[in-house]
């Protein structure tokens, strides 16, 4: 999987940009950000640490991923079903930190995790 390829596709489309201005982020660090939480999923890191995981590798306040995450789940998952990836490779690691995936999926994983970072 190619992680850069993947981040360029979602910036390219102006999705991330969309989902940085909801957050309060910058269009860089809603780059750096998604780029960490890919790494951080392709490294099989645990969920519980995600958050401070992708802050420290994005070079930003766990705060501002806090906000960021619920935002680019589903554009995760909008390009995992666009590019047929759902029992592998992208779709495969959100799958399995979404539970049965897609969107619901994904709604819970943000909200877990945000519950465990309040």
């Amino acid at each position: 999987m190619d992680l850069s390829a993947i981040v360029s596709a979602i910036a390219s489309s102006g999705a991330l940009q969309n989902a940085a201005g909801q957050a309060g982020v910058d269009h860089g660090q809603a780059q750096d950000m998604l780029s960490g939480i890919l790494g951080h999923l392709t490294d099989g890191g645990p969920v519980e640490g995600m958050i401070d995981s992708v802050a420290e590798k994005a070079g930003v306040d766990p705060a501002l991923v806090n906000q960021f995450l619920p935002m680019v789940l589903p554009l995760l998952q909008s390009h995992a079903d666009a590019n047929g990836e759902q029992t592998g490779g992208l779709g495969g690691l959100i799958g399995a930190l979404g539970g049965a995936g897609g969107a619901g999926g994904l709604i819970g994983l943000a909200a877990s995790l945000l519950g465990n970072k309040a």
